[in-house]
């Protein structure tokens, strides 16, 4: 019997493991919201932990259509900011039309801001983005901040260059930089909204060197257009509501398993 000990001990250390890593680091497919919102198509981005869900929808009107997006990911600190946008002409920081949230320094909710990175360093206050959004929220669980939007698009506009970043400071609305690592410098990447895929770049003259699949989830929804919403809301509050209870489950089985074997 106590030749068992050892191994469920074991056993246990990985569980605790497993328990004490953060439930975001699980691929995109195993992120969950606790509304019925749901997205056609997800992809684990390649830098700086992020992940990224999204449904594309195109209208019966001549040049409109809709992307419904959720863009996850770690702020550098609490106080930091997360930022995801698309940039129409090339796969880089200056051009792209962005969406950025922080917690705001009074109460601690959540705001989201377009952003016009027009220059490099940005100037500020930014200039307008040139899509429209009907729809943004943002929601933060202490750990990952999320960004959920719709965004109106040209028709024409399926194979698009999208750009994500992560920074550690605001200063009455204004972010500080982003570090200046690897992985921030090469946060920038394409999507095929048409077919659901994604791809990266090699560097910034738009070279792919690879694409990705995202993985597919539920049939696409209408997109959200509460034109009420404003990015406003506490950090756990609200409809898309980061979460992954599955995985807890999984874990207090594995617990309770291990913990069979050591006391018998």
């Amino acid at each position: 019997m106590a030749a068992l000990r050892l191994p469920a001990l074991l056993l246990c250390f990985c569980i605790a493991t497993l328990v004490i890593s953060p439930s975001h680091s699980q691929t995109c497919a195993s992120q969950t919201f606790t509304s019925s919102k749901t997205y056609a198509n997800c992809v684990d981005l390649p830098t700086l932990n992020a992940t990224l869900h999204w449904t594309y929808e195109s209208t019966a009107r001549l040049y409109d259509a809709y992307l419904s997006f959720a863009f996850l990911a770690r702020p550098a600190s609490p106080s930091g900011w997360i930022a995801w946008g698309i940039n129409p002409d090339k796969p880089q920081m200056v051009g792209t039309q962005a969406l950025l949230a922080y917690r705001k320094n009074d109460d601690g909710s959540m705001a989201v801001r377009p952003f016009n990175i027009d220059s490099k360093p940005p100037t500020f206050p930014s200039a307008p983005i040139s899509f429209v959004v009907p729809y943004v929220r943002a929601e933060y669980d202490g750990e990952v901040m999320g960004i959920f939007a719709t965004l109106e698009l040209p028709k024409n506009m399926t194979l698009v260059n999208h750009v994500w970043n992560v920074g550690g400071q605001m200063s009455d609305g204004v972010p500080a930089p982003h570090a200046v690592e690897p992985e921030n410098l090469s946060s920038v990447g394409t999507l095929d909204l048409a077919h659901g895929t994604a791809g990266t770049v090699s560097d910034g003259s738009g070279t792919v060197n690879g694409t990705g699949t995202g993985t597919a989830g539920p049939s696409p929804t209408s997109p959200t257009t509460d034109s009420s919403a404003n990015g406003g809301g506490h950090g756990r509050s609200g409809g898309d509501r980061i979460g992954s209870s599955g995985f807890g489950i999984f874990v207090l089985v594995l617990v309770m398993a291990a913990t069979t074997v050591i006391w018998s």
